[in-house]
């Protein structure tokens, strides 16, 4: 005859079998929706997509959200899907607080190396390295509320927080030799940095923007503060030809992901 200790233990084995099986049903279920819906994409668009999407976590470190950002990792899946998508057109949906410098350029520059058609989705942010990543990219589709930020590399460390290239500069050359040596080490880096990034973006935009000094200006040389929200409207002012008839499809795709993780598929 069961005791009610005999009950107990049933319910608690029970209730650890839901806490396990649960979620990994339900994200079950977001995959196979995941994977329905980038078929459709494809199919609609005639391309193969690729995702760079980036969760928060669920922890805060004092105070501040953790987000996951574009790292090395990322760089090799991405160029992995470029690789394999061969000759055909590349949408990449791109979801993402921005990341590694290095890994945003590396995948920026596969999109621009393309051989077909190259295009990136925007339904909500895409910072910083984002941003960059986008700039590889032959056309720029973004929702009408969706934003991008400047690519200005920050460059620090933990006692003295991390900043603009530009700004570290502009600070050398206003204090001239009062400046402390980590401070003027730090703007000889920067310099070297943001000259390389001039090239670097020059490179990107060529031939998609008629004139890039002024997105120059404003998204490598400091002209907008490193997190301040572009919309469609500022970026086109800069001269990039962006689009803001995004697919409906590609706003059910983000809703699909759930949870304090990347997904880089396709």
């Amino acid at each position: 005859m069961a005791t009610v200790w005999d009950l107990v233990g049933l319910l608690v084995v029970a209730a650890l079998l839901w806490a396990f099986a649960v979620p990994r049903l339900r994200g079950a279920r977001f995959a196979k929706r995941r994977r329905a819906l980038l078929d459709r994409i494809e199919k609609e668009q005639g391309s193969k997509v690729l995702t760079l999407v980036h969760g928060k976590a669920p922890v805060s470190m004092l105070g501040w959200p953790m987000y996951q950002m574009i790292d090395m990792d990322d760089a090799e899946a991405v160029l992995r899907g470029i690789r394999r998508a061969g000759d055909r057109p590349i949408d990449l949906v791109l979801h993402t607080p921005g990341g590694q410098y290095h890994a945003s350029l590396q995948i920026a520059r596969a999109l621009r190396n393309h051989t077909a058609r190259t295009r990136v989705f925007v339904p909500h942010v895409a910072m910083s390295g984002g941003t960059l990543i986008a700039l590889g990219a032959s056309e720029i589709v973004m929702d009408p509320d969706a934003v991008m930020g400047a690519v200005d590399p920050q460059v620090g460390d933990l006692l003295r927080g991390w900043h603009s290239t530009a700004s570290w500069v502009k600070v050398a050359k206003d204090k001239g030799l009062q400046a402390d040596d980590e401070t003027l080490a730090l703007a000889d880096v920067s310099g070297k940095l943001l000259e390389g990034t001039r090239r670097a973006v020059g490179e990107l935009v060529a031939g998609k923007v008629q004139d890039p000094g002024p997105l120059l200006a404003r998204l490598v040389e400091g002209g907008y503060a490193h997190g301040y929200p572009l919309s469609p409207q500022e970026l086109r002012a800069l001269g990039l030809p962006v689009r803001t008839d995004l697919s409906p499809l590609v706003h059910e795709l983000l809703a699909s992901y759930r949870g304090p993780r990347r997904w880089v598929e396709g």
